[in-house]
């Protein structure tokens, strides 16, 4: 049988097309162009170790409508997003998935699975919750996930990098020791010069205000902030000081105690549920990749209410549901005041 697996050129789809390969699959590389015209030099070479065939699909321009500009949008407008939330379901698992025209897997570490309640098809973490990445995937829909395996499910991260090395995969030990990488189109990590670039505006200097809203101080325009900052501020308070908000409209930067930054109630919209959900519903919380799980009840309006306040809640950043392992569903977190 033929099988396309998503790859990226990395441990985990190369792990993935060797585990299929051994299972008696016919398996194709499938690599999505999202920056370059043609894939880098490693990754031939690794298709070519595997012996599959790579096939390329072109998604330079989608990937600059639907990730890029779209994160670079949401900085200027006060949000912190999460680009891979975006990409999943509009690129990997949306064009280029239609592109392959059949059955495919990918390296990520979630399992598929029907929930014990409901019996729909949703995800399950990972059995290494350090590298579970169902968050990620909250805004798949069931039918995204028909024909789509996860070989990674029950593997952890040492398992897969000690498989690479047993195999004598050609990848940078450099890449086989990181369990992280920076945002692939932002190597390093530092949005602001590109951002500064895209939307001027936001690197216009104001002011920094107290709690009370007194000013204390000049920020360097706002694309340099973010919420819950507490270094780079550039202001004595007289004690531990955070960024705990934003106006754009006057160009001004509140700081404030750590506290000021929890919250016991905040929206999420519109929420994707790949469990149909019965309101008032009761279930965990996660605000954040590898932020523990807080238990809430969320509603119809997309209103979630934390049995305890929060202090890692993010307009912009992704909220997703559980029930135990179960993925539920999930969003984007919305500002208080759109």
């Amino acid at each position: 049988m033929k099988l396309a697996v998503a790859f990226s050129g990395g441990v985990d789809s190369a792990v993935c097309v060797r585990l299929l390969q051994a299972q008696g699959y016919t398996v194709e590389a499938w690599h999505m162009l999202t920056l370059a015209a043609a894939p880098a030099p490693g990754v031939v070479a690794l298709a070519e170790a595997l012996g599959v065939p790579l096939r390329t699909v072109d998604l330079r321009a989608d990937f600059e409508r639907e990730v890029v500009a779209p994160f670079f949008a949401d900085y200027a407008a006060g949000l912190t997003p999460n680009p891979c939330c975006r990409c999943n379901p509009r690129l990997k698992f949306g064009l280029l998935r239609q592109a392959i025209g059949g059955p495919m897997a990918t390296g990520h570490y979630v399992a598929k699975a029907r929930e014990p309640q409901t019996g729909a098809l949703t995800l399950r973490c990972a059995t290494d919750a350090a590298k579970d990445q169902s968050y990620f995937l909250c805004e798949l829909s069931p039918a995204d996930l028909d024909g789509v395996c996860f070989p990674l499910a029950d593997r952890t991260r040492a398992e897969v990098v000690a498989l690479a090395r047993d195999w004598a995969l050609p990848i940078p030990e450099s890449r086989l020791a990181s369990g992280s990488q920076d945002i692939c189109f932002l190597p390093g990590g530092d949005y602001r010069p590109e951002l500064r670039r895209r939307h001027p505006e936001t690197d216009r200097p104001g002011d920094i205000l107290s709690p009370e809203g007194r000013v204390i101080g000049r920020h360097a325009g706002l694309a340099n902030y973010t919420r819950g900052q507490r270094r780079g501020l550039g202001v004595a308070t007289g004690g531990r000081a955070f960024v705990v908000g934003f106006d754009r409209a006057r160009n001004t930067l509140t700081l404030g105690p750590k506290e000021a930054l929890l919250t016991s109630a905040f929206r999420v919209g519109p929420v994707n549920w790949l469990v149909p959900p019965t309101f008032p519903l009761a279930c965990q919380a996660v605000t954040r990749y590898h932020h523990p799980p807080f238990d809430c009840l969320v509603h119809a309006d997309g209103r979630v209410e934390a049995a305890h306040p929060q202090s890692l809640v993010t307009p912009g950043q992704r909220c997703a549901f559980y029930r135990g392992p179960y993925l539920l569903g999930g969003g984007p977190i919305l500002p208080e005041h759109p």
